[in-house]
């Protein structure tokens, strides 16, 4: 298992700041790419943050709201850091809430996206999040990958 306690994950995706922002924060985006799961933003300091099973994960029985969280700072389209708390199961919920930190930067024609995510006292959602539990996803690195392919060519890679 993974004891990674900060994981920064980093892609350059070929778009605007403002469609990064939106494919992060805007359910009708984020829908499209990673897991298929709605992610709710209220993008306000204290603001909630949800992210809904889809259907095929209820089906498994996942609950209602897998990943919960709040919004600590908000500046669109450059700036997200917020809670994160996984509720896969219930020693992942135990686990409490982490930080997860979004940097978009216009940089080499480019947007380069930093995802840092603080999982200290939290080493299986650290696990999780890294990709390292089989059966489990692909993490971080396999979300922020289908956001660039979805952005870069309209098909995310379920499409």
């Amino acid at each position: 298992m993974s004891t990674t306690t900060v994981q920064v994950h980093r892609v350059w995706i070929k778009a605007t700041p403002q469609a990064v922002w939106d494919a992060i924060t805007n359910p009708e985006w984020n829908t499209r790419y990673g897991y298929g799961c709605p992610s709710e933003y209220d993008l306000r300091p204290g603001g909630t943050y949800r992210v809904l099973a889809n259907e095929a994960m209820t089906q498994h029985g996942a609950p209602p709201v897998i990943i919960d969280g709040e919004v600590l700072e908000s500046d669109p389209p450059n700036r997200l850091v917020q809670t994160w708390r996984a509720n896969f199961s219930p020693d992942l919920t135990a686990e409490g809430f982490t930080r997860l930190t979004w940097e978009i930067t216009e940089e080499y024609g480019a947007v380069r996206l930093t995802v840092t995510h603080e999982l200290e006292g939290a080493p299986m959602t650290a696990a999780q999040v890294a990709g390292d539990i089989p059966g489990a996803g692909g993490g971080w690195t396999y979300i922020i990958s289908d956001l660039k392919t979805l952005l870069e060519t309209g098909k995310s890679f379920a499409s």
